[in-house]
């Protein structure tokens, strides 16, 4: 009984993996990391950054996210025309925080000014969103020029040619390795099973 327990165990510890490979692959495929500012007394960025600007450039369609560090209030708010006036409406504009995280996705390429709010001077920075690569045009192929058709001999037809082997490998490349595993574990738990099963038997003989 103790080996049909582990066989058991073992499955269950196969399918699990596979469950957790194949929900990991799927995040990976979808997750994208924003790209971090800090905010704290008094700059963007890091210290080196107070009464300065500091600058970060991303792709078009990322995510920056302004971390709050400080002990004081601050915002990230865009600028439409400069950093002196600030003009509204801004494109974002957190309210007063001192921890947490304010984020913006930029869906657009160009230059992007902010500031903080509660400290004009002290506290500036500029976003640089580039374009995405623009995809290669394929060049067309000139065509070449027609031929005069040729008589082709007239041959006696031959038997098709068995194949000896299993055919092309599937386009996808088979069942991924996660299947593998479920249908290890699978295997695993249907012996744990029948062990368990015998054992009762015998019990009852």
């Amino acid at each position: 009984m103790r080996f049909a327990a582990a066989l058991a165990a073992a499955g269950l510890l196969l399918i699990a993996l596979a469950a957790a490979g194949l929900v990991a692959a799927v995040g990976d495929a979808h997750a994208q990391s924003p790209t971090t500012v800090q905010v704290g007394d008094f700059y963007f960025c890091d210290p080196s950054f107070g009464a300065g600007v500091c600058e970060t450039t991303v792709n078009e369609g990322d995510t920056v996210e302004w971390q709050f560090v400080g002990d004081q209030l601050h915002t990230t708010t865009e600028c439409s025309d400069d950093h002196d006036s600030c003009s509204a409406p801004h494109l974002w504009d957190s309210p007063l925080l001192d921890s947490g995280t304010f984020s913006f996705t930029f869906e657009t390429p160009g230059t992007y000014l902010y500031r903080c709010q509660a400290h004009t001077f002290e506290m500036r920075g500029r976003v640089i969103v580039l374009a995405a690569a623009a995809q290669p045009t394929p060049t067309p192929q000139a065509s070449p020029p027609a031929s005069t058709p040729t008589a082709t001999p007239t041959l006696a037809a031959q038997p098709g040619v068995v194949p000896t082997g299993g055919g092309s490998p599937p386009p996808d490349g088979g069942p991924g390795l996660w299947w593998v595993a479920v249908l290890a574990g699978g295997m695993l738990i249907a012996s744990a099973a029948g062990l368990a099963a015998r054992g009762l038997r015998r019990r009852d003989v």
